[in-house]
């Protein structure tokens, strides 16, 4: 059985999780960038960052309504 190296910060998927703000909390929007890749971006704050790299407290459990 193969030992966990250090503790992974990020859920196993991204299902069932919104993509906001660390700063404002406000939900981010998902873009195209001219590389290719995509990106969430906050408009209130003016930051943001690739989908594939977000820092842990981007990711919030989706509230069930």
């Amino acid at each position: 059985m193969r030992q966990k190296i250090r503790d992974d910060p990020y859920p196993v998927s991204g299902r069932g999780y919104v993509h906001v703000c660390p700063g404002c909390g406000d939900p981010l929007e998902l873009y195209d960038t001219r590389d290719g890749d995509q990106a969430y971006w906050c408009h209130r704050c003016q930051r943001g960052h690739r989908a594939g790299s977000p820092p842990p407290e981007a990711l919030r459990p989706e509230q069930a309504s």
